[in-house]
């Protein structure tokens, strides 16, 4: 059984549909918890405790692969060794592949995970990142309020803005994959976690 943490309800239909587009059978459970990341945004940082408390209370049910889709909790992540992060595969790929990699987050406490774990990803390859951040957080309201599309199209407009500084841009939580509908005409690539982490992490239940 596959275990999703996440800390909105919408991303359970996300994550279901792109499990079982490559795995048709494998039985999977959502856990939400949305106060995990409404205590990240009040003090800008994860906490840790609620965190902890949320995935043995999900281990109880014995998952074979446990998943957190808030990248906000990406290093919270690692330091439990059974619990995978969404956004770590999408991160080796593109350190793998570019060097100046354009940073887009709508919650200030996703952003200095995913730098850490891009500067992270980098010092293993030896590798110099330069990274540009593109500030999306002035369109988190939207979200707060479930007008997704006044989300994404914020989102893809400050990216349009960015995109001729960078080789890449990353989408750093899940919640901005949609971004990328308003994005077809950018000549640059456009990366999210989901469909990543998914195709890879799957490959551990096999």
């Amino acid at each position: 059984m596959i275990a999703f943490l996440h800390t909105s309800e919408i991303h359970i239909q996300r994550f279901e549909k792109l499990v079982r587009k490559y795995d048709k059978n494998v039985t999977v459970k959502h856990f939400v918890n949305e106060k995990l990341l409404e205590t990240a945004l009040l003090s800008g940082k994860a906490d840790s405790e609620l965190f902890k408390n949320e995935i043995e209370n999900i281990k109880k049910k014995n998952p074979s692969l446990l998943i957190c889709t808030c990248s906000t909790y990406g290093e919270e992540c690692d330091n439990h060794t059974t619990v995978y992060r969404i956004d770590k595969p999408v991160i080796e790929y593109m350190v793998q592949n570019y060097t100046k990699i354009g940073l887009a987050f709508t919650a200030h406490s996703t952003k200095k995970v995913s730098e850490n774990l891009i500067l992270k990803v980098a010092s293993e390859l030896n590798k110099q990142i330069e990274i540009l951040n593109c500030d999306c957080s002035e369109f988190w309201t939207y979200f707060e309020n479930k007008d997704i599309e006044k989300y994404e199209k914020g989102i893809a407009k400050s990216i349009e803005q960015i995109a001729s500084k960078v080789e890449v841009v990353f989408l750093a939580q899940a919640s901005m994959e949609g971004a990328k509908t308003y994005l077809t005409d950018l000549k640059k690539e456009v990366l999210s976690s989901p469909e990543f982490g998914i195709k890879k992490l799957l490959k551990k239940c096999i």
